[in-house]
């Protein structure tokens, strides 16, 4: 059985593993990336600490069963388009 990857920390490692975002929404210190999957829908939440955006949370539409991001779907964003793994 393949283990997962481990989940991205910062901004530069989730481009790595998903490409670009759907969508992106800035604000102050902070960016929300929405990636849309064929069945469902990932948020990730960045806060800016020094230079780098780093991954403070994550959830997905739908949400997991008895966590706030569905591992499944996080892992199926691994085979988009333009991904590097």
């Amino acid at each position: 059985m393949a283990m997962a990857a481990p989940m991205p920390t910062d901004a530069q490692s989730l481009r790595a593993a998903y490409g670009a975002p759907d969508f992106i929404r800035r604000e102050m210190d902070t960016e929300l990336w929405r990636y849309d999957g064929a069945a469902c829908a990932a948020f990730f939440f960045l806060y800016r600490e020094g230079d780098v955006l780093k991954l403070r949370y994550s959830e997905t539409l739908p949400r997991g069963m008895s966590m706030a991001a569905d591992p499944a779907c996080v892992q199926s964003l691994s085979g988009r388009a333009g991904a590097m793994f």
